[in-house]
């Protein structure tokens, strides 16, 4: 199901190799879900490609471990931990683990669409037949 992700998140660890076209890097990062517990805590397993394209314009933004982040992007739910796909990092330089704000996880539902290509006329079309409609849904179904 197609979601979008904007979370503030400690970096717990990160891993960055390259490949012919992207710098990809691979972030565990942290989330407080409670100011007075710190043991109320969603881990993330975020996966960021850098085009090594000079030209191609980036919003990810450099960063370390132990530092906290603002991200956005979509993400996939997974027992435990959640796997994100981040398009937009910037470093919050003020904040640490202890001090960073205990927003959650905030999420926008953008829907389960199928999409079939067509060709009419040497001209291509996609269709979208929508399977879910979120005005039908309980919060307990996310």
């Amino acid at each position: 199901m197609p979601v979008k992700l904007t979370t503030i998140c400690y970096v717990y660890d990160y891993t960055e190799r390259l490949t012919s076209d992207y710098m990809v890097k691979e972030i565990t990062g942290v989330v407080k879900m409670e100011d007075n517990n710190l043991n109320i805590i969603f881990y993330l397993k975020i996966k960021v490609f850098i085009s090594l394209d000079e030209n191609v314009q980036s919003h990810i933004g450099e960063f370390e471990k132990e530092q906290v982040i603002f991200m956005t992007r979509k993400f996939i739910i997974c027992e435990g931990w959640f796997s994100v796909s981040a398009t937009s990092i910037k470093v919050i330089s003020d904040l640490n683990f202890d001090t960073m704000p205990n927003i959650g996880i905030n999420v926008t539902l953008t829907g389960v669409i199928s999409q079939t290509i067509q060709i009419h006329d040497d001209y291509s079309s996609i269709s979208f037949f929508v399977q879910e409609y979120i005005g039908k849904q309980e919060p307990t179904d996310f």
